[in-house]
């Protein structure tokens, strides 16, 4: 059985629809899967680096969950990287900690799909964003699976109507199922 890690990077979990379905639909369909909530375990973004690393190296499948911010990984998401995937542990001649790991980067867009096209207001299709994504891991030696993403998942209570809350959450499911599937995949 593959042991899987999901790391979610969202900045406030409690303000959340998307991310917040997305992680509880894992937890029930990875049920031994460990699910470190950034938000919750360091809201002072003081990390436990030797912690950190030790359930990176336990894990096979690490799966990153977050937000899209600013066509990137939240704040939090970026300072944990760079604070727990160290030269020498996790890259360089001698880091060799997460070589062979499986590395799922499963990301939420409000921003519906449309405008993630070479001739709308993003100009670059989400994939494309994600090159840094997949850099990171090949310098880690990480076996990168292609991103998952959704667009169109923003949902604000009291601005957007009552029905986009259940089709966020519906979105949500559909791409919870596509990072199981992406976990059993070899």
């Amino acid at each position: 059985m593959k042991k899987v890690l999901v790391i979610s990077g969202h900045p406030d979990l409690k303000i959340s629809t998307a991310n917040a379905a997305i992680l509880a639909e894992l937890a029930e369909k990875l049920p031994d899967a460990e699910i470190r909530k950034l938000d919750e375990l360091y809201p002072d973004y003081q990390f436990d680096v030797a912690a950190e690393q030790a359930a990176l190296v336990k894990a096979d499948v690490i799966v990153f969950q977050f937000p899209f911010h600013w066509s990137s990984v939240p704040g939090l998401l970026k300072l944990y990287i760079d604070k727990i995937f160290l030269h020498s542990w996790a890259y360089g001649s001698s880091g060799k900690a997460l070589v062979g790991k499986k590395l799922i980067f499963s990301a939420t867009i409000g921003a519906p799909e449309n405008l993630y096209q070479k001739d709308a207001s993003f100009r670059h299709e989400p994939p494309e964003f994600g090159y840094f994504l997949e850099q990171f891991a090949a310098l880690c030696n990480m076996t990168c699976a292609p991103m998952i993403y959704t667009c169109g998942m923003m949902y604000v209570p009291g601005v957007s109507p009552d029905s986009a809350k259940a089709e966020v959450i519906a979105k949500a499911k559909a791409q919870a199922q596509r990072v199981v599937e992406a976990v059993k995949n070899d």
